[in-house]
């Protein structure tokens, strides 16, 4: 008994939720298709701002096609209380209801995902849902005005032209709109990111103003300033995805109705309908080339995304056989000693060493990229003696390279807060490229220097040096100068990338000077902190909420 007393419950609930939602959706529909057929219709019926296009589809996509009696009653009633015939009205409303109906499913059947972020999913939307669906709706409501007796064969094309591109524009703006936005997205901490953000939306309103609402030139009517929306609709597109190139469009459409209605229309034309159908045609086009960029930027961000799993995964299953290998070196090592023997005497195991030693690296290299690309590269601070670990790094690398001769010069005589291990990651990766890179001279140096303020260190060698167009891009992730005397050497790209990260974190900067033949200096630049400084350094590292208030 108890369970059926709480089945029935659950089914009104269903019930009275559907049909609360179902009025709703109605008399939304009502209310904005009311309004847009106020709006400059032509013959009373065939408007070019109809939002309830965009938001019938949305509404079927979110809450499924079982809402589609609300579409067909608030299409029927709008076209009622328009002044068309009931029967005119219900065939209509036919019309309007198979319109989000066929786009909602040919959005499913293509398997469509509603965040829009791949260039199929947009282009499945803006060639094929979208302009379909609103051939049914125009083909449909045009057919029936002219059979019912309300409007006459000369201006049918005129009609059927408004509302086709009117339902489209509808479709193209809202659909993606309210799709992509159906759940927030993370709020970021940077600051950068957030002021970035906040210019973005000041440069859509300052441009929408000047261009649409006549705002601090109200004379440039019938001007060519429309160009003028491409900028922050691209730059919405590249780096805000679908979600901010949605809105950016939105916003301009937006006021761009509200200028053409005021009289303030980039389209000079004679009357209302000819203003808003230029303006609409010109909203379809910007509107579908933002969506096609933006994920086609969605793409590749996820494409970099998968890459960096892929070399996180990748790394992490390549060191457990590291291991094996160099513990396996290591035993034949000492059973070699025990017999006597030396491991220059075993040329293929020295060799093997050396091989497990340059994986070693490599490995360590991508997982540094892979932690820097997800913000989890940890760091360890403490107080670093900066001449130590500098003689400590020349020490070790000068026995590994007797070949060079690793000369160090001046001293910093000052400590800082750093990571001791990161940042010999810096001097021993730089190091190593200077002596890869500059094979047939002597000696590699370090120049030391230090102000109140700063310490600099210089890494020069003479080498052939870097070309001018290439300096700014050696630091860039898996980028190697391809020229015919280093095309040999090896390496990934990656060990510069991770120096300027570490040098970054550290708060510090990395420049390159190179002369052609002669060699390059890479400076790094590091501040030295005093006891103020260094306690809201160690507050930001370990209490980041806290320093942020």
């Amino acid at each position: 008994m108890q369970r059926k007393i709480s089945g029935d419950f659950l089914g009104y609930t269903r019930r009275y939720r559907w049909l609360g939602s179902a009025l709703l959706i109605m008399f939304i529909y009502v209310g904005t298709g009311l309004m847009g057929l106020s709006l400059g219709a032509i013959n009373k019926f065939a408007t070019l701002v109809w939002l309830p296009s965009g938001l019938a589809v949305a509404a079927l996509l979110l809450f499924g096609s079982r809402l589609w009696p609300a579409i067909f009653l608030g299409a029927t009633l709008v076209n009622y209380i328009t002044g068309a015939p009931l029967f005119v009205a219900i065939c209509i409303g036919i019309g309007n209801t198979l319109e989000p109906l066929v786009c909602a499913g040919l959005l499913r059947h293509w398997k469509v995902h509603t965040t829009f972020e791949e260039l199929r999913d947009v282009l499945l939307l803006v060639l094929l849902a979208a302009p379909s669906s609103t051939l049914i709706s125009a083909t449909v409501g045009v057919s029936s005005l002219l059979l019912g007796g309300v409007i006459a064969w000369p201006v049918a094309l005129a009609s059927w032209s408004a509302w086709w591109i009117g339902d489209l524009i509808s479709i193209l703006i809202l659909v993606p709109l309210l799709l992509t936005w159906q759940t927030l997205p993370q709020m970021t901490r940077s600051l950068s990111r957030l002021a970035e953000l906040i210019l973005l939306v000041l440069c859509v309103l300052a441009i929408g103003s000047f261009v649409f609402l006549g705002l601090f030139l109200p004379d440039h009517q019938g001007n060519p300033f429309t160009y003028l929306v491409l900028p922050p609709l691209v730059w919405a597109a590249l780096r805000y995805g679908p979600r901010g190139a949605t809105v950016a469009s939105a916003t301009f459409a937006g006021m761009a109705v509200m200028g053409t209605i005021w009289g303030n229309s980039p389209f000079f034309n004679s009357s209302l309908s000819e203003q808003l159908f230029f303006l609409q045609g010109f909203m379809v086009t910007t509107t579908a080339t933002t969506l096609i960029l933006a994920a086609v930027m969605a793409e590749r961000r996820a494409l970099d995304q998968r890459k960096d799993t892929f070399l996180s995964i990748a790394s992490h299953e390549l060191k457990t056989p590291i291991t094996v290998l160099k513990l396996q070196a290591s035993m034949l090592h000492r059973q070699l000693a025990k017999q006597g023997l030396q491991t220059s005497e075993a040329p293929a195991l020295s060799s093997m060493e050396v091989q497990a030693n340059k994986l070693t690296r490599l490995v360590e290299e991508l997982l540094d990229v892979s932690k820097i690309q997800a913000g989890r590269l940890e760091y360890v601070w403490e107080r670093v003696d900066l001449d130590a670990l500098l003689r400590e790094i020349v020490g070790s690398m000068q026995s590994i390279y007797p070949g060079h001769t690793i000369l160090l010069h001046g001293a910093v005589q000052a400590s800082l807060i750093a990571d001791r291990d990161r940042l010999g990651q810096v001097f021993i990766n730089l190091l190593s490229n200077a002596i890869k890179y500059s094979p047939n001279a002597q000696t590699v140096e370090i120049d030391l220097d230090a102000s109140p303020e700063t310490a600099t260190i210089r890494v020069r060698d003479h080498g052939p040096g870097i070309p001018p167009e290439l300096r700014d891009k050696i630091f860039e992730r898996f980028y190697r100068i391809s020229n015919s005397q280093q095309r040999t050497i090896s390496g990934l790209g990656m060990g510069l990338y991770i120096v300027a990260e570490i040098v970054r974190r550290h708060r510090g900067t990395i420049v390159v000077d190179s002369t052609m033949g002669k060699g390059s200096t890479f400076t790094v630049t590091l501040p030295l902190k005093n006891e103020r400084e260094e306690q809201r350094f160690y507050q930001e590292v370990h209490h980041p909420s806290q320093a942020e208030l």
